[in-house]
């Protein structure tokens, strides 16, 4: 043993599990990760192997402790952070009927029409907080039901990437409050299942796992500390949810104080003290922890619409700084070219998970340079229309924490403070979703007396003002943009039904 007492918390991600060994003073002895794929056997399937899912949490978290130098009775515990929004259905004895499907999957897209063609939908998104979309669980066990009564008929239970995680260390058939939250079937205001969400999905609640807490500590099964190397019965925090744990950590709980991740999507959240829903559902309300929801939209394309262009317009392999270089090389504007980035469909504000993306403005004098800056600010003008409603319901902003990979490079932070008018700050802590599962998983465990401990760990390392005459000139373009999203945005249901009777081919490569 090392003798320095560690907390791990670890994050399962979209694409990978990271494990993270913390001091109790904040600093990381030791990080392993283990990436695992998505797969897209058909049109709208995005997929995970669930027991992929579960291998790469087995690995990465001794991985960590090695590199951290650190023994089994140095571990004070160890917290959990997952994706949101995943959904897969297990038999009696708990193993997988079916993949996960992903948030990105998007065959529950006519559940959610479906459920927006009822009168009272807009009753059931205010109790839940989640407006129709084919991302919400919710949907996805309607789809099941429908479309594959088989395995409906099958299935003992239906589970995410928590409770799988949960269930595979402790035993325990249990799901935090705050990933539940963001399931569709959730009461956000009581913390507990929505019989009306429940009855539409046609689901017994037995068949869903208990609900607890984010702070609640269950203890971890002999053969599960023999794969991790940890001693039987250490404390497993059920933790919360990425995006919710994304705000703690970059200490953007305070009125005032907004967080934008962009990653792989991307996201502009506000953390309130009470459950607040929209009227219109242009936003989510998810649960952080006891006194704390996070309000907020989410894009459903955010540092993937880079990943897109540099795979489509560049060769293989080369850095992102090459793009961003180009981009930064071209005026703001980029010589008048707009795009909608709905790559794969739109969440917040519209939650459209049918919209495609646009080049509005294309000419033969755009090059490269002008594709890839009209992309950064095509996610910025998304961010700013996520801003207006969230402002509307928790208040003015005076900051927005970025966190995500683009919040390293200088021009999209640029882009950004300019497009919403607000300075943006960069935390000096870039694992924000980590950091807030350490402190999360502190307060839980008695190390801190409540989450405000987030601010002895995370600092501000830079601040980028807008500049008032872009902020001018990205006003009007925003403005612009909105009227073509709005004439745009009826055909797209036109446009799936051609698709669907002539689906894509290859090329895609």
């Amino acid at each position: 043993m090392s003798g320095q007492p560690v907390l791990i918390a670890v994050d399962l991600g979209t694409t990978s599990c990271r494990a993270f060994a913390f001091a109790p003073d904040g600093r990381v002895l030791g990080q392993a990760g283990r990436s695992y794929p998505l797969r897209t056997p058909g049109s709208g399937r995005v997929e995970q192997d669930p027991a992929e899912l579960l291998a790469a949490a087995d690995a990465a978290v001794p991985a960590a402790l090695a590199q951290a130098g650190a023994g089994p009775g140095d571990v004070l515990g160890l917290v959990l952070s997952t994706y949101l929004h995943g959904l897969g259905a297990l038999d009696a004895r708990g193993a997988p009927l079916t993949p996960v499907l992903t948030w990105a999957d998007g065959r529950a897209a006519p559940q959610a029409d479906a459920m927006r063609a009822r009168p009272d939908w807009a009753g059931l998104a205010a109790r839940t907080g989640c407006p129709p979309h084919p991302m919400y669980p919710l949907y996805k066990l309607r789809w099941l039901r429908e479309e594959r009564p088989d395995l409906w008929s099958r299935a003992a239970g239906f589970a995410d990437p928590k409770s799988l995680l949960i269930r595979h260390w402790t035993g325990e058939w249990a799901l935090d409050h705050s990933v539940a939250s963001a399931t569709g079937l959730v009461d956000v205001s009581r913390l507990d299942w929505d019989p009306g969400a429940l009855a539409w999905a046609g689901v017994d609640p037995s068949r869903l796992p208990a609900l607890v807490p984010p702070t609640t500590a269950l203890p971890l099964l002999r053969e599960a500390a023999a794969r991790l190397g940890l001693r039987a019965g250490t404390p497993v925090v059920v933790g919360a949810g990425d995006g919710m744990l994304a705000n703690l950590g970059s200490g953007a709980i305070e009125p005032g104080v907004l967080a934008a991740t962009v990653g792989t999507s991307a996201a502009l959240r506000a953390v309130l003290p009470v459950p607040r829903t929209d009227p219109r559902a242009r936003l989510w309300c998810y649960h952080l922890a006891p006194g704390r929801y996070v309000l907020g939209g989410s894009l459903s394309s955010g540092g993937m619409v880079l990943a897109w262009v540099r795979d489509r317009l560049y060769a293989p392999d080369t850095p992102y700084e090459t793009l961003l270089a180009e981009a930064a090389a071209v005026p703001p504007g980029a010589g008048g070219l707009l795009f909608l980035p709905y790559l794969s469909g739109e969440r917040s504000p519209g939650f459209n998970a049918r919209m495609r993306g646009v080049w509005f403005g294309l000419g033969l004098e755009h090059g490269r340079g002008h594709l890839v800056r009209s992309a950064l600010e095509g996610i910025a003008f998304r961010l700013a229309s996520v801003l207006e409603p969230l402002e509307e319901l928790a208040g003015p902003a005076r900051e927005v924490r970025a966190a995500g990979g683009l919040a390293r490079s200088p021009l999209w932070l640029s882009v950004c403070a300019d497009v919403l008018g607000r300075e943006v700050a960069v935390p000096d802590q870039v694992e924000s979703t980590a950091l807030g599962a350490f402190v999360l998983g502190g307060v839980a465990l008695g190390l801190f007396p409540g989450l405000e401990a987030v601010h002895r760990f995370v600092g501000v390392r830079e601040r980028v003002a807008p500049d008032p005459d872009r902020h001018a000139h990205y006003r009007e373009l925003f403005d612009l943009y909105r009227r073509v999203d709005t004439k745009v945005r009826e055909e797209f249901d036109v446009l799936a039904r051609l698709r669907a009777r002539h689906p894509p081919g290859g090329g895609g490569g």
